[in-house]
């Protein structure tokens, strides 16, 4: 048979709403207007082009020049635009009205500010589960995406890895292209890697079709894909190559009769197995979580439509696939919380009465308790009876969100029980990994956070409730008895310990309850019963005798002080500047059989930093 080659041509951009003007310019410069420009110079070479809706707002308020020749591209036919989720999240991860609402926000902008409507789209990282057929389908898409590897996978080969296929769900249909990732480096081989592609043609009109997002280097970016164009145009011009270039709707609507393919959940190598890094990154499912629980706060409101879209809208932009991917950075994280916890605070704008929550929110079959007020949202699990997330609304921050270097921090008041001799590490930032419980851990010594403490009492009302760890027998420490009460009023949650000797003995030990805190701010002023006492560089990791802490400088106008009802020595190591801290209070305790030992803690936000 006559080789023949049906080329659809592609180009992909996303910028995370979060990012700076900075990195914007160098994507600008180096991928996105070399590739427009150039192309506007040969009109007759059709491109496909996915944008995500937040590249496309950032051009259209910086850039309104290349916004407009796109724009002029789009009317003459030139460019074929593709739809997909606003803000370019990992949909199969959405709940299914935030999975509209996301592709139905970018199709009304395209259609608004380019005067057509997309008629298929592009997923996130290839990121694909088979419900999507029947979502993308009642979202009016024809067509999406996939890579040869996932077509490999479904048992594509031969005829049907060269042209589109079509999926089923639910009594749904949705056309598939294959896109070849093995000739996408053709951007930069000119089109030596397209010519040595042995496909076949076939009497099927849509068959022989090859998807290609080729890849350029960002030096001299220009002058790659200008050479690479001319090459293009010349293959075009030479009628023995038997090359043609289209669009893929053009394809769509002269294809008839397509193999059927069921695709298997799976993504690029980015995101190769869908829903796995949940379970293996607390940071993610962490997110994951918060986006499900105020997404299920916004179904619940009723009568303010206005209202209710405002925050459906803001919680959007937390769901970009950069939030929920396994190499997403700190401040990616912490922009997807802010956003997260913005979308709950317009919520809370009304009629918001504080509350004391019992549920699964950590999505481990473990109920979880929710202390929350107009600004605060404090989460304590059983396991540990310690705080796990700990939001100031007006902020957007979670005080806990203390990941280093793969471990999970997300912890606030983990007891433990030493010998009354023990001393902390000079440096606690260096042993803090031990001190999770997941390594070694000093002999005759107790660790309590992972250890499971019944709920003793809870008060819906005054939104207060106790946890008590009951002794064991043959554990180090298995006499003393643990009660802890959570309590919070007004921006202020009070912490009561109750430690009560069961044994027969008389008991000395020390007692920590460990807590990691990510501040943000400038510097730290711990405060004795009298005076004050800046924390210099020089003196960190030493030994305090303190009564309470706060942080200075914070971002957002608002800081967070801890407060012990009775001094103590604490021991404290910054792990990666003020963002990530680590605190060691320690506690000397002598027991006598019955004896009760009892402290308070407190931790306070205030909208503003105190003066020193």
């Amino acid at each position: 048979m006559t080789k023949k080659l049906k080329l659809i041509l592609g180009s992909h951009g996303h910028i995370f709403p979060s990012v700076e003007d900075g990195e914007f310019e160098d994507l600008y410069r180096t991928v996105i207007k070399p590739f427009i420009s150039v192309l506007n110079e040969y009109p007759k070479i059709p491109a496909v082009l996915h944008y995500s809706g937040s590249l496309f707002s950032r051009l259209e308020q910086k850039k309104p020049e290349l916004f407009l020749v796109i724009k002029d591209m789009a009317a003459r036919k030139q460019l074929e635009l593709l739809g997909g989720g606003f803000y370019e999240p990992l949909l199969f991860l959405l709940p299914p009205a935030d999975r509209i609402g996301q592709i139905e926000m970018l199709t009304t902008y395209i259609r608004q500010h380019f005067g057509r409507k997309p008629q298929g789209c592009m997923l996130a990282h290839s990121g694909w589960e088979p419900s999507l057929a029947s979502i993308l389908a009642a979202c009016g898409m024809a067509y999406t995406f996939l890579s040869e590897e996932q077509f490999a996978a479904a048992g594509c080969s031969g005829e049907k890895l060269l042209g589109p296929v079509y999926t089923e769900d639910q009594g749904k249909l949705l056309v598939v292209f294959p896109v070849f990732s093995s000739l996408a480096r053709m951007g930069t081989e000119g089109t030596a890697v397209l010519e040595k592609a042995e496909l076949n043609s076939t009497d099927d009109a849509g068959r022989g079709v090859v998807t290609v997002f080729p890849a350029f280097p960002r030096e001299n970016a220009e002058k790659g894909i200008r050479s690479f164009f001319e090459d293009l145009s010349g293959m075009l011009a030479d009628k023995t190559k038997e090359l043609e270039l289209t669009t893929p709707g053009r394809v769509f609507r002269s294809c008839c009769s397509l193999p059927r393919v069921y695709f298997l959940p799976s993504g690029d190598s980015a995101c190769p197995q869908p829903r796995s890094f949940l379970t293996r990154y607390p940071e993610t499912n962490c997110l994951y979580a918060g986006i499900y629980f105020v997404h299920n706060l916004i179904n619940q409101l009723r009568g303010d439509k206005s209202r209710k879209r405002s925050a459906r809208e803001e919680l959007w932009k937390a769901e970009g696939s950069e939030t929920l991917m396994l190499t997403s950075s700190r401040e990616i994280r912490r922009h997807a919380r802010k956003t997260i916890l913005a979308s709950e605070r317009i919520i809370r704008e009304k009629d918001f009465k504080p509350s004391l929550l019992t549920f699964d929110f950590d999505l481990d079959r473990v109920d979880d308790y929710l202390f929350q007020d107009k600004n605060i949202n404090c989460f304590v699990r059983t396991r540990g009876a310690s705080i796990f997330e700990f939001d100031y609304l007006p902020r957007g921050w979670n005080y806990l969100d203390a990941f280093v270097g793969g471990f999970d921090l997300r912890c606030a008041f983990v007891d433990m029980l030493f010998p009354g001799d023990f001393v902390p590490s000079s440096d606690p930032g260096s042993a803090c990994y031990s001190f999770l419980g997941q390594g070694s851990f000093p002999e005759n010594s107790r660790f309590c956070g992972t250890e499971e403490y019944r709920l003793l009492t809870a008060d819906r009302a005054k939104l207060k409730a106790s946890f008590v760890l009951s002794p064991r027998k043959q554990v180090s420490f298995g006499s003393i008895e643990i009660q802890k009460t959570y309590r919070l009023e007004k921006n202020i949650l009070y912490l009561s310990y109750g430690l009560c000797n069961r044994g027969e003995e008389k008991t000395i030990l020390c007692f920590i309850p460990r807590f990691d805190l990510a501040l943000g701010g400038e510097q730290l002023l711990f405060r004795k019963s009298q005076g004050e006492e800046e924390i210099s560089a020089d003196k960190r990791g030493e030994k305090r005798r303190i009564m309470a802490m706060e942080e200075q400088g914070a971002k957002g106008g608002a800081s967070l002080a801890v407060g012990f009802q009775a001094p103590c020595d604490i021991y404290y190591s910054e792990l990666e500047t003020l963002e990530t801290c680590c605190f060691l209070p320690v506690f000397q305790i002598f027991l006598n059989p019955g004896d009760i030992w009892e402290n308070q803690i407190t931790l306070s936000v205030s909208s503003k930093a105190r003066k020193s």
